[in-house]
């Protein structure tokens, strides 16, 4: 790992990014966990000065590694009960209007994220719905509609979890970079 921090003077790797260094990548985890944590109270947990987590913290955000922070919000709460899957599959000859087709669904009011995938599904857009009523609607009228779409298929939400509210066990990006590698109890296919 570099010790240079994100916003420090560097080269820039073949991957387009100046790497981060330990100091960086705590800050992110942290975040990740508890995106509400003040500079201060990151500072006392990382065993750094304040300025010196504001600084790193700013040099993320200018360099585009530290996107935002989201709130996480009980959707049901503010009457939208139903949350929804949609997988899109585009028609053959289609990739000239992929990125028209994202920017347009980008804008419902009623989708949360859009994923644009590899595989069988080109896409996969996560909805919040009043009811299956409206889902019903949104789906068949402005996502199947585009003269791109081949084909839709919705799955609702039951529950879901949020990942970083289960990482307690974790201490950083390493564990989750590390591979895992064949398991002693069922070994892979390629192992002897």
């Amino acid at each position: 790992m570099n010790d240079k921090p994100v916003g420090a003077p560097g080269e820039v790797t073949s991957r387009g990014y100046q790497p981060l260094d330990a100091l960086d990548e705590q800050i992110l985890w942290e975040f990740i966990r508890n995106g509400r944590i003040t500079i201060s109270e990151l500072a006392e947990l990382l065993s750094v000065s304040p300025s010196t987590v504001s600084a790193r913290a700013s040099a993320l955000r200018r360099a585009g590694v530290l996107k935002s922070v989201h709130a996480e919000i009980d959707f049901r709460r503010v009457g939208l009960p139903v949350q929804a899957m949609v997988f899109v599959r585009l028609r053959a000859q289609s990739r000239p209007h992929v990125q028209e087709y994202a920017k347009l669904i980008t804008q419902l009011p009623n989708v949360l994220n859009l994923y644009f995938m590899g595989g069988d599904q080109d896409f996969l857009i996560h909805l919040v719905c009043t009811s299956t009523d409206q889902l019903r609607d949104v789906v068949a009228t402005d996502i199947s509609m585009h003269p791109i779409v081949a084909s839709t298929r919705t799955h609702i939400v039951y529950e879901h979890a949020l990942g970083s509210d289960h990482m307690d066990h974790l201490t950083g990006f390493d564990q989750v970079r590390h591979t895992l590698g064949p398991s002693r109890h069922s070994p892979g296919i390629f192992d002897e």
